[in-house]
């Protein structure tokens, strides 16, 4: 799988707001902000991913769930959701 990257925001639960990138190379999604900021999330952990009012919702086993939202062109958001659920 060729890996793909889009510029987003991002929090898990209630904490800060991040600006950065998502990229997904299996088996993991990489979430980066700001040069130190960082988080691995491996793909086998998200137990649902839903759109919804302009981000989306990714949980994840065992820790609090993530929301996303995008920086980038229209309908990349959609894209994002499709590639984080196959």
């Amino acid at each position: 799988m060729r890996r793909r990257s889009y510029a987003i925001w991002w929090n898990e639960g209630d904490g800060p707001k991040h600006v950065g990138k998502l990229e997904i190379a299996r088996p993991h999604a990489f979430l980066s902000a700001d040069g130190s900021t960082r988080l691995a999330v491996p793909l086998a952990d998200i137990t649902g991913v839903e759109y919804r009012r302009g981000e989306v919702r990714v949980d994840r086993r065992g820790t609090t769930a993530l929301r996303i939202g995008s920086l980038d062109a229209p309908g990349t958001l959609r894209e994002l959701a499709h590639s984080l659920e196959s």
